[in-house]
């Protein structure tokens, strides 16, 4: 009787768990390593360069370069979505929340953007790469990153 007894508790606690993961209350627990305060900052780089000629056609390289940082040092906030993979950002208190779903993580290249575009997460650390700068040499181009710890 009281391997009957322990059979049925055993089976009945492997049913309970088992539903658990398959209605996705596991990967929800698992995803909220990502969830809470992190401090993020966005650095973007704008970069044009042209030559200039004197009358002797000595020729000059004129550069401009500008560095521009966003959210830095802001405290902002990863929170769970409605979806199963889904992960709220928000870079900055006042700012707009931004819907990341982890199926699509990781740099793809893109050739229409000049490179790898995309963005990583592990537990501590997130990297957003908004819009890489062009493959080789450019007489202009402009770069956005956005990079996240987790405090």
């Amino acid at each position: 009787m009281k391997r009957i007894l322990l059979l049925v508790i055993l089976l009945v606690l492997f049913i309970g768990c088992e539903d658990e993961v398959n209605s996705g209350n596991f990967t929800s627990n698992y995803n909220s390593i990502y969830v809470g305060d992190w401090n993020f900052k966005g650095n973007g780089v704008s970069f044009s360069g042209y030559y200039t000629y004197d009358s002797l056609l000595n020729s000059q390289w004129v550069e401009n370069v500008t560095i521009t940082t966003n959210y830095n040092d802001s405290t902002g906030s990863v929170q769970l979505g409605e979806n199963i993979n889904e992960l709220i950002f928000k870079y900055c208190e006042s700012c707009e929340p931004i819907i990341y779903n982890l199926n699509d993580s990781g740099f793809v290249y893109s050739e229409s953007l000049g490179g790898d575009i995309g963005w990583t997460l592990t537990d501590t650390t997130f990297f957003n790469i908004v819009t890489p700068p062009p493959p080789g040499y450019s007489p202009s181009y402009s770069t956005y990153n956005i990079e996240g710890w987790k405090l």
